[in-house]
């Protein structure tokens, strides 16, 4: 088999260019690169925040199906809030389009009953399944797992009976290869399936894309002073993503004279957590402060320039596989403060690429912040840092290779064994 000319059919739950995440950014960029290779890659997909059925952007074919969630009732406030996090859909159409069409590799890029069916299709059409794991198997927080299924608590969940006829019930068991994200997953996954094919491969960024940017613009749109210290933080407006740390540090600072200003960018996966975050600012009196602006396409000229306006990227999560923005902020030479948390730990230098704080413990952020604001040539250090970091490991093209070569071990692996 030409490695080079594979189908390959990405399933997800949800692929919307208005409400982009982290899941998105990596499917959206090896897809490219894939198809820079010769492979021509397919992405599937609900109708979830998205109604177009069928695009094709750059080359690529986007498809995406009716679906539902097995519960009743079910209100249309919960069914959003369900497809912006946390749902588990189920699609006849999508599984049926799997059916008729002819692909090389199946790879899915959600734990949600799609995968199941996903895996269901690879078995009857006897091709292999790959399974991506973005985090959440070993160390969601209980907190996140109640604020998921509060939209559901109260409905009568049907599906436990569908999921014996419709899909594959343990489709991590029977994946023929894994790919993590994060490292720490990769090892608990290894040791879990020591016999299975799991690969870590990280995610990557195109730091081309902020060459280009400028920072004045974006200051001057959302009145931000030159002389203020910008604080962004790019991610979900989710309980995950911790941004209420950000008021907490801003009350701080700004008591002991500092002139700062937060911008937070991001889709908001949880309205309730977002009007918490509103009521919080207001409270304290930081209107003036903060600049929310929830949601930008990863590839928009504002994003770019957001960064380049930023002084200090800062990363609060209480839960976080591996941290793509991280990779955003150095290829945009600004340096991070990030929560030692997941891959994070990872990823990050402490002293070198970045800095670390204990989320737990308003006062290290703080001792961080001030560490780089004492520091020149601190900050000088992790921007060099960082940045080599980003160019030479990170590359969409490095990591799509990667993906490749695993795509190659699998198929092989699986042709082997039939």
């Amino acid at each position: 088999m030409d490695i080079f000319k594979l189908k390959i059919a990405n399933v997800v739950r949800r692929f919307a260019f208005k409400e982009w995440g982290g899941t998105e950014t990596v499917i959206w960029n090896t897809s490219k690169c894939l198809r820079g290779l010769g492979c021509n890659p397919e992405i599937l997909c609900t109708r979830a925040l998205s109604p177009m059925a069928k695009e094709s952007a750059e080359g690529i074919a986007i498809r995406r199906f009716p679906y539902f969630y097995p519960y009743f009732p079910l209100s249309y406030g919960n069914k959003r809030r369900l497809d912006k996090k946390g749902g588990s859909p189920l699609s006849f159409q999508l599984y049926q389009y799997l059916l008729d069409n002819q692909y090389d590799v199946i790879h899915c890029h959600t734990l949600s009953r799609l995968a199941s069916q996903a895996c269901k299709a690879a078995r009857t059409k006897k091709i292999p399944f790959v399974v991506s794991f973005l985090g959440g198997r070993y160390d969601m927080p209980q907190k996140e797992i109640a604020e998921m299924n509060r939209a559901v608590r109260h409905s009568f969940n049907y599906g436990r009976l569908l999921d014996h006829f419709v899909a594959e019930k343990d489709f991590f068991a029977m994946a023929d290869g894994i790919v993590c994200v994060g490292y720490d997953e990769y090892e608990l996954i290894h040791r879990e399936f020591p016999d299975k094919l799991v690969e870590y491969i990280p995610n990557g960024v195109n730091h081309s894309k902020f060459a280009g940017a400028e920072a004045s613009g974006f200051r001057k749109k959302y009145g931000i002073s030159h002389d203020d210290t910008v604080l962004l933080c790019v991610s979900r407006i989710d309980y995950q993503k911790n941004q209420k740390l950000l008021v907490e540090a801003a009350v701080k600072l700004i008591a002991s004279g500092e002139k700062i200003h937060c911008v937070i960018v991001g889709p908001v996966t949880a309205d309730d957590y977002y009007l918490e975050l509103e009521t919080m600012i207001a409270k304290n009196n930081l209107d003036s402060a903060f600049t929310i602006i929830p949601g930008l396409h990863s590839e928009s000229a504002e994003l770019m320039s957001a960064y380049k306006a930023a002084d200090i990227f800062v990363l609060p999560s209480l839960l976080e596989p591996f941290g793509i923005v991280v990779l955003e902020a150095w290829s945009a030479g600004i340096p991070v403060i990030a929560a030692k948390v997941g891959g994070l730990q990872r990823l990050v230098e402490d002293g070198v690429t970045g800095m670390f704080f204990d989320t737990s413990n308003l006062q290290t952020f703080l001792d961080a912040f001030y560490k780089l604001k004492r520091n020149p040539d601190l900050i000088k250090s992790l921007r060099e840092n960082s940045l080599k970091m980003a160019t030479e490991n990170y590359s969409w093209e490095k990591i799509t290779g990667k993906l490749l070569d695993f795509y190659r071990k699998v198929i092989e692996k699986y042709e082997s064994e039939k």
